[in-house]
C-alpha cells in the first residue's frame, strides 16, 4: 500500500509540474464538485468516495489529483478567503468616504457569495478556524485571513467615526462585529438565481446599516 501511495504521489506530482490544460481543468472540475459535495454533506460528513461518485469515478482515479479529503477542501475554501480579503483590503486604502466603501465592500462581498459559490458558503458554514479546534498551518492561515477581514472592516468603521460621518453608541470594535456578521450570516439563505441580484442585496444590506430601519419624521 505504501508503494502504491508513493507512486501515486509521484504521479501527482508529475502532473502538477506538466500542468497541462487537462490536468487543469479537470483538477478545478474536482474542486468545484468537492464545494457542492461538502456543502451538501459537511466537511466531516463527505467522504472522498462520495465526491468520486458524484463525479462519476473511483477514489483511485482522485488521488491523482489530489492527496486527501483535507487538501481538496483547504483549496475550495482558500480562493475565496483570499478574494475577498485582498478586495476588502483594496478598498480601504483609497480615499473615498466610509460610507462609500461600506456600500463598495457589501456590495463585492454580496457578490462574491454568486460567483465563488459555494466556496464562500463553506468558509462560513464549517465555522473557521476553529473546525478541528487544531492549531496547525492550516487553522494559523485561515485565523490570519478573518484577522485581516476584521481589520479592514474595522478601519473603514473607525474612519467614519473618525470623519463624522458615522455615529454609533457602541466602541468600534463591536461595531465591526456587527457589520461583519449582517453580511456573513448570507450563508445561511442565500443561493445565486434565487432572489434578488446580489449587488442589489448588499447595497440594500449598507443602506440599512447607513440609514437604519426608522422612517425620516413626515414619512409614510
Amino acid at each position: 500500500m505504501t508503494e502504491k501511495k508513493t507512486k501515486i504521489g509521484r504521479r501527482r506530482a508529475e502532473n502538477a509540474r506538466e500542468s497541462s490544460e487537462f490536468y487543469q481543468e479537470r483538477r478545478k472540475q474536482i474542486f468545484d464538485t468537492a464545494a457542492l459535495v461538502f456543502e451538501e454533506r459537511g466537511y466531516q460528513a463527505t467522504t472522498i468516495a462520495d465526491i468520486a461518485e458524484r463525479l462519476g469515478t473511483d477514489r483511485a482515479s482522485l488521488y491523482y489529483y489530489v492527496g486527501s479529503k483535507k487538501e481538496l477542501f483547504h483549496q475550495v475554501v482558500r480562493e475565496a478567503a483570499q478574494t475577498n480579503v485582498l478586495a476588502i483590503e483594496a478598498l480601504v486604502v483609497t480615499k473615498q468616504p466610509a460610507s462609500d466603501k461600506l456600500r463598495l465592500a457589501f456590495m463585492g462581498l454580496m457578490e462574491s457569495y454568486s460567483t465563488s459559490y459555494p466556496y464562500l458558503h463553506l468558509f462560513l458554514q464549517e465555522k473557521f478556524p476553529t473546525l478541528s479546534g487544531e492549531r496547525d498551518a492550516w487553522s494559523k492561515e485561515i485565523q490570519g485571513w478573518s484577522d485581516r477581514y476584521y481589520r479592514a472592516m474595522h478601519k473603514i468603521i473607525k474612519q467614519g467615526v473618525d470623519d463624522g460621518e458615522f455615529s454609533i453608541g457602541l466602541p468600534v470594535g463591536l461595531a465591526t462585529m456587527a457589520v461583519i456578521g449582517t453580511i456573513n450570516w448570507a450563508h445561511r439563505w442565500y443561493r445565486p438565481g434565487r432572489t434578488l441580484p446580489p449587488k442589489r442585496i448588499g447595497e440594500g444590506f449598507a443602506e440599512i446599516l447607513l440609514k437604519g430601519l426608522v422612517a425620516k419624521q413626515g414619512r409614510k
